[in-house]
């Protein structure tokens, strides 16, 4: 996901608490483990990572250098290293330009007797790699990084896009213009290039392919499974040429993401309600849907992104303007910024079939599949998930796995991914490669 309105934040909050940022550098990484490391029946000799923004270290709304440093395939590759793998290369922002697309940035922690202090709270900074021009979305073209390459992460990128010539030039995807000499080049060309000596392999695509239907209230279509299919396969044959082993994640179940759980219905309804003092409670948004305009019902989700459009609702100067904003018929909240439950309905059918193409294929390939559901279920669940002293939970901020975006991860949720990523690949290939210690990664993004 791409956020090209990354400052827009508001509407006020009550949910959000102190960080509890802990660290214990102290802690076995291995879990306890005493086992020795070995690599099974896989070879590491050299890995290459395939995927989006998730592989690519995107975090916070952005990718920047300390992002791509705490990427999932880094952390694995490190770990890897320890049973005969090699040097792993990222297509690194320099030094000198950390500060990659721009990306969002904690500068305090909001108040709980303050809400509206989110919008003073989570600053933006700047571009640090661009070098001049935009895309035809609008965002920055960034500096080029041409050479070999192992992490091919390129966030936004979908299935559907893997074959379409143009999508590495100004019209197509920053990310991926930044990682090309010619405009024509193909994801999949790009990734058969650098597959050149790899013995293994990860392929967490797919996300997009429905993440841009939800972000947008469905105004994106989703992927036509026919098509999904066809790319997939055809990536698949690809990566598993000559034996090749390697490891396939599955789609997450996008709406338990903090973008789609920090505004409850409940928690704006309530907070209006405060605002506007009605002489009757308001117990019901109106929305615009597919099939017509509608009260809010259960199932419907709000955005993390669309904040400042939920803060106008009651006004009469916004959208159609006749009637208050959210609250009239003749004036509803957009189909775009909500996610009605028909929505969900259709975008979590389709995450299934998908994940389903994509788990037929690892297992007819002979290659690991992980469901990152089985982590992100027990991050999401009441408790969270306790490890080496540590709690982490899905919820905004505090949580500590979900970064400033609400949807991708911090460092210590790519750890938490990675280590789900090895316990995979342990038990396809009979390896006893350890896990990382997530305390020795960090959580929300402080300003320095």
């Amino acid at each position: 996901m791409l956020f090209k309105n990354r400052s827009r934040w508001g509407l006020v909050l009550t949910v959000l608490v102190g960080l509890g940022a802990c660290t214990n550098n102290d802690i076995d990484p291995t879990g306890g483990s005493t086992a020795t490391p070995t690599k099974g029946s896989a070879d590491f000799t050299k890995y290459v990572a395939v995927g989006n923004s998730l592989t690519a270290g995107y975090a916070d709304g952005g990718l920047y250098r300390d992002s791509q440093l705490n990427s999932y395939p880094n952390i694995l590759a490190g770990q890897f290293a320890l049973v005969g793998g090699g040097s792993f290369v990222q297509p690194l922002f320099t030094e000198a330009q950390a500060a990659g697309s721009g990306y969002l940035k904690l500068i305090k922690v909001p108040s709980l007797t303050d809400p509206s202090s989110l919008i003073s709270s989570i600053g933006q900074v700047a571009p640090g790699a661009a070098r001049g021009g935009l895309t035809s979305d609008g965002l920055p073209l960034l500096t080029k990084f041409t050479d070999a390459n192992q992490n091919l992460g390129v966030p936004g990128i979908r299935v559907s896009d893997i074959l379409t010539p143009y999508y590495g030039s100004p019209q197509g995807n920053a990310y991926f213009e930044r990682l090309v000499a010619n405009p024509l080049t193909t994801y999949f060309q790009y990734m058969s290039d650098n597959l050149n000596g790899a013995t293994f392999f990860s392929c967490w695509l797919g996300n997009n392919d429905a993440l841009g239907y939800a972000t947008t209230g469905g105004d994106t279509p989703l992927t036509p499974t026919d098509l999904f299919t066809k790319n997939f396969t055809a990536a698949m044959n690809k990566l598993t040429e000559g034996g090749r082993k390697g490891v396939v994640i599955g789609i997450p179940n996008i709406t338990t993401a903090p973008y789609f759980t920090t505004l409850p219905l409940s928690l704006v309804l309530a907070q209006l309600n405060l605002l506007l003092r009605p002489t009757t409670p308001l117990t019901a948004l109106v929305i615009q849907t597919a099939n017509g305009v509608r009260a809010t019902q259960t199932g419907d989700l709000l955005m993390l992104s669309n904040a400042l459009d939920y803060a106008n609702i009651g006004s009469p100067s916004v959208g159609t303007k006749v009637g208050p904003y959210g609250l009239s018929i003749t004036n509803p909240l957009p189909n775009k910024i909500i996610l009605d439950a028909g929505e969900v309905t259709a975008l979590n059918a389709a995450i299934t079939t998908y994940n389903g193409i994509m788990k037929a294929q690892a297992d007819a390939k002979g290659t690991a599949y992980v469901d990152p559901n089985t982590i992100l279920n027990q991050i999401g669940s009441g408790t969270g998930i306790t490890q080496n002293g540590v709690t982490y939970t899905s919820s905004f901020i505090q949580g500590g796995v979900f970064s400033l975006d609400g949807i991708h991860l911090t460092p210590a949720g790519y750890a938490l991914m990675a280590n789900e990523i090895i316990k995979g690949i342990n038990a396809k290939y009979g390896a006893t490669i350890p896990a990382v210690n997530p305390a020795n990664y960090r959580r929300v993004l402080l300003q320095q």
